[in-house]
């Protein structure tokens, strides 16, 4: 088995008296590919900046190579960082040329100008911007600009990369190729990555392990059908409002604002109206459809996204495709609050 690369313990991290980190335990094995999901604010970012030490967490403790280094001092943590590489979801790049950008980390290393010329080049080349040595930041377009910053975090050879939605705001031509990237780099040079993503699909696709952040905290479940809402009560009984006109029938007495879960496997999909005890019940339209081993997992549209989970020969029984309307259907105890 691999070293554990990094090692958290007891990690608390606070902003304005709100918690916005609140970990036990968590680790990260060398040479792995990590993902990390949640819906926006749930302590991803905070946590790769924890991981780069950038900022200190108010509590815990984090090791790297077994080695304690939560309260190390500045000389050390600038060493230990010059392991490791953060790309930012919106990444600043020096207003100067692409070269000087990637040339810059080397520079400060020392590295002799024939590797640093070694390098430059073939990371270059690795994202397809070989030609780019000289052209100036300012005349990137933005999946350019998101290369030109993954290069300079790699051609510092990092053990651990850590990379903040990368391909957030790009089209699909661009996610493939950093798709390619980050795995030739995980599987050539063993570097350990861990990346954060909306995007499940991507997760799984990448990842071999997948990491779920809720409001700070490391869940069981991987956040498809998390919802954030208030709880009120209409004619139906207590609900969780998502949005005007859809709420989840929940059997609690809780108020004020909440999150749920709803299990994919635990939501029945049928073609008409379906007669049952379930208390929720809504109309949609299949807007993706992804197969996955021996099932097949739908997006529907009611108003919110939800992911729907069934088996293959249910989806060619049931002669399913995009934009078919289809009704979804749940109990109140498949609702589950956090």
């Amino acid at each position: 088995m691999s070293e554990k690369i990094v090692e958290i313990k007891s990690i608390l991290k606070s902003y304005n008296k709100k918690v916005v980190l609140d970990i036990d335990y968590l680790s990260f094995q060398e040479g792995k590919i990590y993902a990390l999901v949640g819906p926006n604010g749930s302590g991803k970012t905070t946590l790769l900046n924890i991981l780069n030490l950038l900022i200190r967490p108010d509590q815990g403790k984090i090791f790297y190579f077994n080695q304690e280094v939560s309260w190390a001092r500045k000389e050390q943590r600038i060493e230990l960082r010059r392991q490791m590489t953060l790309v930012e979801q919106s990444p600043y790049l020096f207003n100067t040329t692409v070269w000087n950008n990637l040339a810059f980390g080397l520079q400060a290393r020392k590295l002799p100008y024939s590797m640093q010329k070694e390098r430059i080049n073939r990371i270059l080349n690795l994202v397809g911007l070989s030609n780019f040595q000289y052209r100036k930041v300012n005349q990137l377009s933005g999946g350019e600009m998101k290369r030109v910053a993954l290069a300079r975090a790699l051609v510092l050879e990092p053990r651990l990369l850590l990379l903040d939605e990368p391909t957030a705001s790009l089209d699909q031509r661009y996610i493939d190729i950093l798709e390619r990237v980050i795995k030739r780099v995980n599987q050539e040079n063993k570097t350990t990555v861990l990346i954060t993503t909306h995007d499940l699909s991507r997760a799984y696709r990448l990842a071999q392990e997948v990491v779920s952040l809720l409001e700070g905290k490391v869940i069981r479940e991987i956040p498809e059908n998390i919802f954030r809402g208030e709880m009120i009560k209409n004619r139906k009984g207590n609900c969780l409002k998502i949005t005007e006109e859809v709420s989840f029938v929940i059997g609690t007495e809780k108020e004020g604002i909440s999150y749920i879960y709803i299990d994919p496997r635990d939501i029945i999909l049928s073609l008409q109206s379906f007669q049952s005890s379930a208390r929720n019940s809504f109309l949609g339209k299949i807007v993706k459809i992804v197969e996955q081993n021996h099932l097949v997992k739908l997006e529907v549209d009611i108003g919110v996204l939800m992911v729907v989970m069934i088996t293959k020969e249910s989806f060619q029984d049931l002669r399913l495709n995009l934009g078919r309307s289809v009704y979804l259907t749940f109990k109140a105890s498949a609702v589950k609050l956090y």
